[in-house]
């Protein structure tokens, strides 16, 4: 029985991929400009995915910082960090995993 392994070159591809998916979750929007338009499409899904998710974040936190003088923002500010840290680490693993994940209802956001 012989066992074919991955040549170390591919490994290293897929990691190196993997990584820089890593990354544009980290790093949005900067490292997601950077990768858009990677020839790899794994690579430019990850990067679109990062990029809407961090446009709807930045309006989130302008919206709950002004609303912070109605003290309602006070509340609620809080919990929309904690939803962005969340939503982030989540893709961030995804991406680690190799998968591919669609951030709800702003995942389509960017094509």
């Amino acid at each position: 029985m012989a066992e074919t392994t991955a040549a170390p070159a591919a490994k290293t591809a897929d990691g190196q991929v993997k990584t820089n998916a890593m990354l544009a979750w980290l790093f949005a929007p900067i490292t997601s400009f950077i990768w858009m338009n990677d020839a790899n499409e794994f690579l430019q899904y990850h990067a679109k995915q990062s990029l809407s998710w961090s446009l709807v974040s930045i309006v989130g936190h302008i919206i709950f910082s002004i609303s912070m003088a109605f003290f309602i923002g006070l509340c609620l500010w809080p919990a929309w960090a904690l939803l962005d840290i969340g939503i982030r680490v989540y893709g961030l693993m995804k991406a680690n995993n190799g998968e591919k994940w669609e951030v709800p209802v702003v995942g389509g956001l960017i094509k």
